[in-house]
């Protein structure tokens, strides 16, 4: 919801550009506030055997020659507590240490950019309040504090964010917890709010950084926070940087596998800066927006309504914030982006879209991403032909001689699965596991697979498309181009 001063709701601003959010299983918007995420990976990770050593301080990095050394990384660590030094040599090492990374600075990456001089607040608590919404997203449209946030959090708690300008800290000797409810309160007017606890508080200044080197010598790598910093206005920092870890977690899977050469992580930052970059000119023009001023390069009238302008452009950026409309562009020199003539929906570079599907036998429904879950394995899925004209019958014989292909299945580097448009199953079998299209053949309009044809989609194990192929007597040779250019030859 959105409102404006005079406490009125108003339509197509504000967070409303979640309502417009697409091509995903869960249609609905939870906030789980970092430290309970941190606990749950914590979870996670004891059950692995990992424990997260805290009061640890990193205290130097050295990197040799990768091609004389399988662990040219020399991390040294510092007991915070004990002051005992601990040496590490490992094969690579990944900075995901924050906005002050260590890994960055004892390896002098320049952090290029600058730190805004407008200042923000954000406070947690709980509320008594009555805003008419005070569960939901909601942005109040404030002239002395810009474009409220107000979130309704995890535990019955409530999140308030807002600009706090030179004029409002004339008033204050000291910014201190009581100014920053005070201030929160006058920053919802016309409703009333009161806080009953408080959880946290902090006021901070926006850094919009980029990091000049993403990796050294395809051994040390930023990821996060320690790469690219911005404001927190559209929510896309946590999102942004997991986009990072997942980005490069599966490419060093296969190399340290021994499946992918280890120029494949030449890709992360290839693939990664350009959403960066995309991302800093979104954040400078909302957090423009969101302290009622124009973005600088404004091109139309000076009169425009900032909170209309606002609106706009969260919802351009809607797609982009969310992750769901993230692209990689192709390059002649990233084989993970298959170069593609295909008019339809998509293309290689597009996250691959979650279709509902089938399974044989009991028609149970499932999705595409539980089939497909990130295991370090690209998918190879064939759309088959509703009819054995439009399915030469060579198609499965060539793939399944396949020697390269073979070896590939045989090292999980590549699984197949066959998606059938009608629940009759086909003359020519299946490859891997096989699930049918709804009776509506989403599936096969989503991706633009035109049923009397087939089709065939690879996806990365990231769950962005690799490459899209039709299904034909070549698609065997094409599959062992394709993976002859990621993965190593097995044989």
């Amino acid at each position: 919801a959105a409102y404006d001063a005079r406490g009125e709701e108003v339509h197509g601003r504000g967070w409303s550009f979640l309502h417009a959010m697409k091509d995903s299983a869960f249609g609905f918007a939870l906030v789980l506030r970092q430290k309970y995420q941190e606990e749950i990976f914590r979870a996670a990770l004891r059950r692995h055997g990992v424990e997260v050593e805290a009061a640890v301080e990193l205290v130097g990095v050295d990197v040799g020659d990768a091609s004389s050394s399988r662990h040219p990384v020399v991390a040294t660590a510092r007991d915070a507590e004990s002051g005992a030094l601990k040496v590490t040599r490992c094969r690579y090492l990944v900075g995901a240490d924050g906005g002050h990374s260590s890994v960055r600075r004892l390896l002098a990456i320049p952090f290029e950019g600058a730190t805004s001089e407008d200042r923000w607040v954000r406070i947690d608590g709980h509320v008594k309040t009555n805003l008419p919404k005070p569960r939901t997203y909601c942005s109040i449209e404030s002239p002395t504090h810009g474009n409220v946030l107000w979130v309704g959090l995890d535990r019955g708690a409530t999140r308030i964010g807002y600009a706090f300008t030179d004029d409002r800290a004339s008033a204050y000797a000291e910014f201190d917890e009581q100014a920053a409810i005070a201030e929160a309160a006058a920053a919802v007017k016309p409703f009333t709010l009161e806080f009953e606890q408080v959880d946290w508080w902090t006021i901070y200044t926006v850094g919009r950084r980029v990091a000049k080197r993403f990796s050294v010598d395809d051994c040390v790598f930023l990821v996060g926070d320690a790469c690219h910093t911005h404001s927190s206005g559209a929510a896309q920092g946590l999102n942004t940087g997991i986009h990072d870890a997942v980005n490069l977690g599966w490419k060093l899977s296969l190399v340290l596998r021994g499946l992918a050469a280890p120029e494949l992580l030449h890709t992360y930052e290839m693939e990664r800066r350009p959403n960066v970059q995309k991302l800093i000119q979104y954040d400078a023009d909302i957090s423009r927006l969101m302290t009622n001023r124009l973005p600088e390069n404004w091109q139309g009238d000076p009169a425009a309504d900032v909170n209309e302008i606002l609106g706009r452009v969260m919802d351009e950026a809607g797609a982009f914030s969310s992750g769901l409309g993230i692209s990689y562009e192709p390059r002649v020199d990233n084989p993970l982006v298959a170069a593609s003539s295909s008019s339809g929906p998509l293309r290689p570079g597009m996250r691959a879209p979650d279709i509902p599907l089938l399974r044989p036998g009991t028609f149970e429904r499932t999705r595409l991403y539980r089939e497909t879950p990130n295991v370090g394995s690209f998918y190879v899925a064939f759309f088959v032909a509703e009819s054995s004209e439009g399915f030469p019958g060579t198609v499965f014989r060539g793939v399944e001689e396949s020697r390269l292909l073979k070896e590939h299945i045989r090292s999980g580097s590549v699984t197949y699965l066959t998606i059938l448009p009608t629940k009759v199953p086909s003359v020519y079998g299946s490859l891997g596991r096989a699930y049918f299209d709804t009776e509506d053949r989403t599936g096969y309009q989503r991706y633009g697979v035109d049923p009397r044809r087939g089709g065939v989609v690879v996806v990365r194990p990231d769950g962005w498309i690799c490459a899209l192929m039709d299904i034909d007597s070549d698609v065997a040779h094409g599959l062992e181009t394709l993976f002859k250019g990621i993965l190593l030859d097995p044989l």
